[in-house]
């Protein structure tokens, strides 16, 4: 027996993480279970259905997870849990979509697996020709099926396959192409296996646009292409005309005019809002266009309304680019039926030793709560608490601390709070970059500090999404959106490029607060990944002798 897990009866498995073996069984967990919680050295991870049903999407079978358990469970496998791997993992591939006519697809699955469905979910009714091992449906609730079935615990393989589509002409440049790992993510997502529809899981920094652009070489097709901002769309379209042979008046931004170009861009805030009678005018106009392939950058903030959007494109190949696929909205289920299963995922601490991301330090840095906020927080609710805790007034000192001891490096300091970040900007002389900041006048400082002449910058949460600017060396987060893994993960992938060599991330947290209890939860995906959390006395922070002091555990 190599390492020592318990696995409790609600599927829950508890690990050592100071096992010497805890590496080697993290990566194999990963595979099939998420990390739900940390107490010190223990580490719990949670075997769900989707995750089950994620690790079978990509070839595991319920005998291979049951072995990593018995290999590593110092005390068995309760009955139970090894009824729910066999059970979930099995309803796998017993559910398939297939064509039927021009106008319809058929549902087939035993008699028996039906009886259940029809048991559990309410479908639409079902068309004339249907067969009690056979359901005939019209094309138009394709999603609505894929998505009822899957919230009911009834995954589907759908094999209709896909609409035909415009060409485009566009081949790699001599000067660019796709890293090995790039290359694989690629030939996943293309594979009869993963039916050409699911989501890749990158790190921030690992190239996920050219995985996306990959697979537009790869198919010749026109493409639409959605992105969380315009600069993250602004990216997309210069790395496109810069690595391919397209030609610029064929990639195009997406503006109120509605122009579609065979290579078109847009942000999901602009296809999603709606106007004051409530109608997304922009929703027909893309969804009826007949695009061979459709890519959603940074999935995980795929908003509720494109989930519409993302159902009405059932005919369409779908690749979802992600550096998580958590969602604190508990919504990873319509994205799998929607979207697609995860069909490649890398592991970040493998293209860090393989030198393709920085080398990253992870360090909390606790801070106390002065006495007078400190009663005000006690007499407060919960609900209040939170805010209190990352408004401490001794973080501006810890971050001047660390602005100093890090006085040569490249810093960012990101927040929640804009009046905090405005003091932050104010005590360091930095510019402030927000959501409400201009495009021109944030491309200046972003550019300023690539270029080295501002090596402070500080950034509201517009620092969660596709931000590129490599040469951050140091990170400073005052504070974050409660409990957020998808923040944690996006905040720190912007340390991950190597160009300026190894980083360090520091989260700034009030001592014996909720904000405390959050950034554990904060932090649990990228322990998932590897990363280990040095905590250290924010009063003990020595910056003329550049130096740090542990907390003891």
């Amino acid at each position: 027996m190599l390492s020592t897990l318990v696995v409790q009866l609600d599927g829950t498995i508890v690990a050592d993480s100071l096992d010497p073996f805890y590496e080697q069984v993290r990566e194999q967990l990963l595979r099939f279970s998420d990390l739900v919680y940390r107490v010190e050295r223990l580490h719990m991870y949670r075997m769900s259905r989707l995750t089950l049903w994620q690790a079978a999407a990509r070839g595991m079978t319920a005998r291979s997870v049951l072995e990593v358990l018995r290999r590593h469970s110092e005390h068995g496998i309760p009955y139970e849990v090894q009824q729910q791997v066999v059970t979930d993992m099995g309803w796998w591939g017993r559910i398939r979509l297939v064509f039927h006519d021009e106008h319809n697809f058929a549902l087939t699955a035993s008699s028996e697996d039906l009886k259940a469905i029809a048991d559990a979910c309410k479908l639409p009714k079902h068309l004339k020709g249907s067969l009690p091992s056979r359901w005939v449906f019209p094309m138009s609730v394709r999603a609505s099926v894929k998505q009822t079935l899957a919230q009911k615990g009834f995954p589907c393989v759908d094999e209709l396959g896909y609409q035909r589509a415009a060409p485009i002409e566009l081949s790699w440049r001599a000067n660019a192409g796709l890293r090995d790992y790039q290359a694989a993510a690629v030939e996943s997502f293309l594979s009869a296996d993963t039916g050409q529809s699911g989501v890749v899981v990158l790190p921030c920094g690992a190239g996920k646009t050219l995985v996306g652009i990959g697979a537009m070489v790869e198919l010749d097709v026109e493409t639409l292409i959605f992105a969380p901002t315009d600069t993250a769309c602004n990216q997309w379209r210069q790395e496109i005309l810069e690595k391919t042979t397209i030609h610029p008046s064929q990639v195009g931004m997406y503006r109120e005019t509605g122009k579609i170009s065979p290579v078109t861009i847009a942000t999901y805030h602009r296809v999603a809002a709606a106007n004051q009678k409530g109608t997304r005018r922009h929703f027909a106009t893309l969804s009826n266009h007949r695009w061979g392939l459709v890519i959603y950058d940074e999935v995980h903030m795929l908003p509720a309304p494109l989930f519409r959007l993302a159902a009405d494109m059932q005919s369409v190949r779908r690749l979802g680019l992600t550096a998580t696929l958590i969602r604190e909205d508990g919504a990873e289920t319509d994205v799998f039926s929607l979207i697609g299963p995860k069909c490649y995922e890398a592991a970040w601490k493998d293209l860090e030793q393989q030198g393709y991301l920085a080398k990253v330090r992870c360090v909390e840095v606790r801070v106390p709560l002065p006495g007078t906020e400190r009663e005000t927080y006690e007499s407060t609710d919960r609900r209040h608490r939170h805010k209190l805790a990352a408004l401490n007034s001794a973080k501006l000192e810890i971050l001047m601390d660390l602005a100093r001891l890090h006085v040569n490096d490249s810093v960012l300091v990101i927040g929640h709070y804009l009046d905090h970040l405005y003091e932050a900007a104010e005590l360091l002389s930095s510019p402030v970059v927000t959501g409400k900041t201009p495009l021109a006048e944030r491309e200046h400082w972003f550019e300023a500090f690539r270029n080295g002449s501002l090596k402070r910058l500080v950034l509201s949460r517009v620092a969660n999404m596709s931000v590129d600017i490599p040469c951050a060396s140091v990170i400073i987060q005052l504070s974050g959106l409660y409990g957020s893994r998808q923040e944690e993960a996006q905040r720190l992938g912007r340390l991950l490029r190597p160009d300026s060599g190894p980083g360090v991330f520091y989260t700034v947290v009030t001592n014996h607060s909720v904000e405390a209890d959050m950034s554990r939860h904060r932090s649990l995906f990228l322990i998932e990944q590897g990363y280990h959390y040095e905590v250290i006395d924010g009063q003990l922070i020595d910056p003329i002798n550049h130096s740090e002091r542990m907390i003891q555990p």
